[in-house]
C-alpha cells in the first residue's frame, strides 16, 4: 500500500466514524453506555476473529513476544480507558465541549510521537494540528460553555486516544500483525464494558434488541472494519500525520447529521470544516511540495 493509498483509507475510517456518531445516539436511547460498548465492540472482536487466526497460521515467523507486552498492554488499556471515558464524559458535560476536548488528541499525538518516542516529525504537522484544532473548535459552535466534570474525564480520553494512535504507529514497524493487534484492543475494550454495564446498568436483550441496528452499524462498520483499517493504514502514514486525517471525523460527523437528522450547519461550522479540511492537505500534500521545492 503506498502513503497516498493508506492516507485515503484513513479519510475512509473518518467517514465512517462520523457517521456512527448518529448511530450512537440512536442506540442510547435504548441502552447504557456500557451496555452499548460492549455489545460492539463484541460484534467486532467476532468479525475479525476469523482474519486474526488466519494472519497467525500464515504469518509463524511473526510472534508477538515478550518485548512488545507492555507497549500493547499500553494499548489496550489507552484504547478501553479512552472509549469508556468518552461515554462516561458525554453524559456529565455538552456536546460543544465533548466535540472540541476530544479533538485534542490531535494536538497531543505529534508531543508523545516527539517527546516520548523521539521520532522527527514533518515541519509542517504542527501548523496541521492547530489548523484542525481551530476547525473543531469552531465546528463545535466557536465558544465552550461552562466548565463541568465531565470535562476532565473528556479530556483524558482525547490523552487516552493520542497515545492509541501513537503506539499502534510504533508497535506496526515492529509487529507485522494488525488483526491479532486489532482483536486484542477490541477483547479488551468489551470486556471492560461488559463488567461496567453488569455492575452499573441492567442490560436486557429486549432493549438490546431494540438498539440491533446502530450496534451492528457501530460493531460491524465503525468498529469491525474502521478500526482495523485505521490499524493496517498506520503500517504506512505516520501516526501524527494520521492523527490529522483522522480530524476528518467531525466535518463527517456534522455532514451526516445534517443530512440524517437535519441539523442544519452554521457558518461557523462551515468555517471549521474547511480548516480540517486545509490541515489534512496540508499533510497529504505539503510533503510532496516541499520536497518539490528543495528538488
Amino acid at each position: 500500500m503506498s502513503r497516498i493509498q493508506a492516507d485515503l483509507v484513513l479519510l475512509l475510517v473518518a467517514l465512517i466514524w462520523g457517521a456512527a456518531f448518529v448511530a450512537q445516539k440512536n442506540a442510547l436511547a435504548h441502552v447504557g453506555s456500557f451496555t452499548f460498548i460492549a455489545a460492539r465492540f463484541a460484534i467486532s472482536g467476532l468479525l475479525v476473529l476469523p482474519l486474526a487466526l488466519r494472519e497467525r497460521s500464515k504469518s509463524k515467523d511473526i510472534s508477538i513476544n515478550r518485548t512488545h507486552a507492555f507497549d500493547l498492554a499500553l494499548l489496550c488499556v489507552s484504547f478501553a480507558g479512552a472509549v469508556v471515558l468518552q461515554q462516561v464524559g458525554l453524559e456529565k458535560t455538552s456536546v460543544t465541549n465533548a466535540g472540541f476536548l476530544t479533538g485534542l488528541y490531535v494536538l497531543f499525538v505529534p508531543v508523545i510521537c516527539r517527546v516520548i518516542y523521539k521520532q522527527t516529525l514533518s515541519i509542517l504537522i504542527y501548523p496541521a494540528a492547530l489548523l484542525s484544532i481551530a476547525g473543531v473548535f469552531f465546528l463545535s459552535g466557536g465558544e465552550l460553555t461552562a466548565v463541568s466534570p465531565g470535562d476532565g474525564l473528556v479530556l483524558l480520553c482525547a490523552v487516552g486516544f493520542a497515545i492509541q494512535v501513537a503506539l499502534i504507529g510504533k508497535i506496526m514497524a515492529a509487529v507485522k500483525a494488525p488483526f491479532r493487534i486489532c482483536l486484542l484492543q477490541y477483547a479488551s475494550c468489551a470486556l471492560v464494558a461488559l463488567i461496567a454495564a453488569l455492575a452499573f446498568e441492567h442490560p436486557t436483550l429486549e432493549n438490546i434488541m431494540k438498539a440491533a441496528l446502530p450496534i451492528l452499524y457501530a460493531g460491524a462498520i465503525s468498529g469491525g472494519i474502521a478500526y482495523t483499517l485505521q490499524v493496517v493504514a498506520q503500517q504506512y502514514t505516520p501516526a501524527s500525520d494520521s492523527a490529522v486525517i483522522l480530524s476528518g471525523e467531525s466535518v463527517f460527523a456534522a455532514l451526516t447529521a445534517a443530512v440524517m437528522k437535519g441539523e442544519r450547519l452554521t457558518p461557523t461550522g462551515a468555517s471549521g470544516c474547511m480548516l480540517i479540511i486545509l490541515a489534512i492537505l496540508m499533510v497529504q500534500f505539503g510533503p510532496y511540495m516541499l520536497a518539490k521545492r528543495k528538488s
